[in-house]
C-alpha cells in the first residue's frame, strides 16, 4: 500500500475528483439580451437585410403592424420567452408568403438589428445560434411573471376541489412556450426536471383529457393562463402525466 508523499497525492486526487465531475455536470449558465450577445457588424448587416426584405411591411422604423417588432408591444409578445424561439418565428413564417426565403446568416443578423433596434446593448462578439435556447428576452428590470394571457407550460399535482373543478396544486411559476400541443423530447425532458412551486391552478376545460385525470397524478399542462387575484386559470391546450405520484415532487420546491 503507498505511504508518505504518494499516499498523499492519491488522496487528494480522489477527493478532488467528484468536483470535476461536477463540474462536468453543471447546467449551462443562461444569459439574458442584456449580456451583450451580438455584435455591431451584425446589426449592420441586419439592417441592410431588414430594409431588404422586411421595412416594406414593417416599415423603416419596425412601427409597422402595430410596432410587434418593437417597444411594448414587442416586450409583451416576447419577454421571458427564449432568443431560439423568436429566431424560429423570424426564419419559418417570415416574410410572409415569400418563396425565396432568407439564408440562417441573415435572419440572425436581422435578429441582432431587431434587438438593438428595442435597446438592447450591443456585444463585441457574433451571435451564438445554438446558445439561443439559453439566451432569454427580459426588460431592464429583470425577469417577471409572464404576461397575462400568454401560452404557458407548467408542472404539479392533479387535485379536484370541493366545486369537482380539476387543478394542479404545488405548481411550477409558468414559463412560456409557443408549442400548444405535444411536448418535443427536449421540451419533455425540461417538463420532468422542472421543480414544484407554490402556485394553484385551475382548469377552465377538461373535457379532451378523460384518461389524464387521476387525482394524485404529476403532471405537465400547457395552456393559456388567465391570472385573478385567489383564481389563477388554464385554458388548457394539453395535458400529460409525468409520473403516478406525486410523491418525491411536491416536496421538491424553488429555493
Amino acid at each position: 500500500m503507498p505511504s508518505g508523499p504518494k499516499l498523499q497525492i492519491l488522496v487528494i486526487g480522489i477527493l478532488l475528483l467528484p468536483i470535476a465531475v461536477s463540474a462536468q455536470t453543471s447546467p449551462p449558465k443562461l444569459k439574458t439580451v442584456w449580456d451583450g450577445v451580438f455584435s455591431q457588424a451584425e446589426v449592420d448587416r441586419g439592417l441592410t437585410a431588414y430594409n431588404t426584405h422586411c421595412s416594406v411591411c414593417h416599415g423603416q422604423n419596425l412601427t409597422g403592424f402595430g410596432s410587434v417588432l418593437i417597444g411594448g408591444r414587442f416586450m409583451d409578445r416576447w419577454r421571458e420567452d427564449s432568443l431560439s424561439n423568436l429566431f424560429k418565428m423570424m426564419r419559418d413564417t417570415m416574410p410572409p408568403g415569400s418563396r425565396e426565403r432568407l439564408t440562417d446568416a441573415q435572419y440572425v443578423d436581422i435578429l441582432a438589428y431587431v434587438l438593438q433596434k428595442n435597446d438592447f446593448p450591443v456585444g463585441t462578439t457574433d451571435f451564438v445560434p445554438s446558445e439561443f435556447d439559453r439566451i432569454l428576452i427580459v426588460g431592464k428590470e429583470g425577469p417577471m411573471p409572464v404576461p397575462d394571457f400568454s401560452l404557458v407550460e407548467v408542472v404539479g399535482c392533479l387535485a379536484r376541489d370541493a366545486a369537482k373543478v380539476w387543478m394542479l396544486t404545488d405548481a411550477s411559476e409558468p414559463v412560456r412556450t409557443r408549442n400548444p400541443r405535444e411536448s418535443t423530447a427536449a421540451e419533455r425532458d425540461r417538463a420532468v426536471a422542472r421543480t414544484a412551486g407554490d402556485h394553484t391552478f385551475r382548469f377552465l376545460e377538461t373535457y379532451e383529457f378523460p384518461s389524464e385525470f387521476k387525482a394524485g397524478r404529476w403532471m405537465e399542462a400547457k395552456g393559456f393562463l388567465i391570472r385573478s387575484p385567489g383564481n389563477d386559470r388554464i385554458n388548457v391546450t394539453w395535458l400529460k402525466g409525468i409520473s403516478e405520484t406525486c410523491e418525491g415532487h411536491k416536496e421538491i420546491k424553488r429555493p
